[in-house]
Parts: C-alpha cells; structure tokens; sequence
C-alpha cells in the first residue's frame, strides 16, 4: 500500500443531500420560523420542525425525524428540545 492510499483510507466525500431516517434525532440549527414550524437545512436537504417557534431561530435544537422524502430532499419532524445556541448570535 502506497504512502497516499494509507493517507486516504477511510476518507469518502460528504453528500450535499444526505438522507433522514425517519424515528431518528439529530441535531441542527434553526434557519428561520413562521411562527409555529421552523426551516433547517443539512446540506441541500430541507426540514421542517413543528413546534419551532421564534425564540428557536438561530438555536441549535434536536429534532426527531417524522417523515423524509429522499427525492426531493425534504423532510419534516417534531422539536424535541432546544440543546444550544449559536455562536453567531448576539
């Protein structure tokens, strides 16, 4: 084995549109809110979190995966709790 293959063993590329498992929790960071669903987004895939009100934009929040659908990208899940806050906001 060559010295770049032991360098580059295990690295693969990040997909831009990675897919959801629905039932599972993952963390993200709320984009914005219409008052009652907030918009996050993982790449190019888009979720929409029920129960993501105001006080959730720019906060980092576990959401637990209720439906997806991997041709579009897009997907929708229930907030289960806020976790954290971004460093950006002020």
């Amino acid at each position: 084995m060559s010295f770049l293959e032991k360098y580059l063993k295990g690295w693969q590329f990040r997909a831009n549109r990675p897919s959801l498992d629905e039932g599972s929790e993952i963390d993200v960071f709320v984009a914005e809110t219409n008052g009652s669903t907030g918009r996050a987004y993982v790449g190019d895939t888009e979720l929409l979190i029920d129960g993501a009100g105001p006080e959730t934009v720019e906060m980092q929040v576990r959401v637990r995966v209720t439906r997806f659908d991997e041709t579009t990208a897009t997907g929708e899940g229930d907030l289960v709790e806020i976790i954290g806050e971004s460093s950006y906001s002020g």
